[in-house]
């Protein structure tokens, strides 16, 4: 299955949250505070900061920021794509150490061969299963001074990278457990009213490694009464915990939710979830959900997951469906398939479909194929062979 990585940078097509650009000149904050002991509850480690913070300095606004240990990708980042070390921004971890900012050297030819290395180990990465290591996350709470002080946004970066603390200070307030980072989110999402900063929260849960928390929280919005984009990113963040539950709460959304929009994406995160019900759930869905549009997001997603069952689906949804558009997606979806193994099929629909319109289609997404059978295939079409 072709899965969103978790260098997705805070996040995703479907939750509509902003990948986080390249940035020039990452900002260290203008200090690093923390309190006595980093220990004890999150929330009251907060409060502190929500002291502190705000005296800290005369700027307008200042962060608070923790961490959880998860499991990930060990080539897997969320947060920026900036790096630290020598030459670089600082990571956060050089950072909360002391490191200082050192001059930036100038681009050696070790360092062009160290880049060519790593893109040939990325490649050579592709379509293998990634080993799993434990790394730091952290939540960055930007606040604006007040009292109360008020939170304006919130930020998820891995502590080894970059990250943009626009010079204000920062309340450090250690590791925490997901149980408490997750009773504090849901605190914070509770009291928020800006949705921006509600979708964000949604983000920094979804960003946690353990479904039983997750699932739950991420339920109580999508079934909330929500804004839409809102319920739609809670579904996106379901179906990257790779939970049964989770994949059971998605296929009941893409059936009976109240919004289209919420259903069609509850489609693309079963899409996204790594077990192999997903592609039975996406098969039921394009043959039987209520709604056209979310048939034709399930047909167009199995042409994009890499399953044996895809493709025998899609044949099946382009002869034997009543509906038109949805045949005409399947065929779609076939060339979409990876590694064209599609084609063949594509090319008995072209040469042998009753209905001239779909055979068109197929004839259409033939010649977008990059493969050698299709040529042979047209001309014949061509001779009426």
């Amino acid at each position: 299955m072709r899965r969103i990585s978790l260098i997705f940078l805070l996040a995703a097509v479907a939750a509509g949250i902003a990948a986080a650009p390249v940035r020039r000149g990452n900002r260290p904050p203008a200090q690093v505070l923390r309190p006595a002991a980093e220990s004890g509850a999150l929330a009251t480690r907060l409060d502190w900061a929500l002291g502190r913070g705000s005296g800290a300095g005369p700027g307008r606004f200042f962060w608070a920021g923790y961490s959880i240990e998860r499991l990930m990708g060990e080539n897997s980042r969320i947060g920026s794509f900036t790096s630290g070390g020598s030459g670089r921004d600082l990571t956060v971890a050089e950072i909360l150490a002391g490191v200082k900012v050192k001059a930036e050297p100038s681009v050696s030819t070790e360092d062009v061969r160290g880049a060519a290395r790593a893109a040939l180990e990325e490649i050579e990465r592709q379509g293998k299963p990634e080993k799993k290591v434990l790394k730091e996350l952290g939540f960055f709470l930007k606040y604006e001074t007040g009292k109360p002080p008020v939170l304006t946004e919130v930020r998820m970066s891995n502590l080894d990278l970059a990250l943009d603390f626009e010079g204000a200070p920062l309340c450090w307030l250690g590791k925490a457990s997901e149980e408490d980072s997750l009773a504090l989110i849901k605190v914070l999402f509770g009291r928020a009213r800006d949705e921006k900063i509600r979708e964000g929260l949604v983000a920094a849960a979804g960003c946690h490694g353990s479904p039983r928390l997750v699932v739950p929280f991420l339920e109580t919005v999508l079934t909330g009464d929500g804004a839409d984009d809102l319920r739609r990113d809670a579904a996106f963040w379901v179906g990257q915990q790779n939970d049964p539950d989770g994949l059971r709460l998605l296929v009941r959304t893409a059936r009976t939710d109240r919004s289209k929009e919420v259903r069609e994406g509850a489609v693309f995160s079963i899409s996204q979830v790594e077990l192999p019900a997903a592609v039975d759930e996406l098969i039921a869905l394009a043959r039987a959900a209520e709604l056209r549009d979310v048939r034709k997001q399930a047909v167009f997603w199995l042409g994009e997951m890499a399953s044996e069952k895809s493709g025998p689906a899609l044949e099946e949804f382009a002869r034997k469906d009543g509906d038109l558009e949805i045949q005409e997606q399947a065929v779609f979806a076939l060339s979409q398939l990876p590694d064209n193994q599609g084609v063949d099929v594509l090319i008995k629909l072209a040469k042998t479909h009753p209905d001239p319109r779909v055979r068109k289609k197929a004839v259409f997404w033939l010649g977008e194929c990059d493969d050698p059978r299709v040529l042979d295939a047209l001309i014949a079409i061509i001779k009426g062979k």
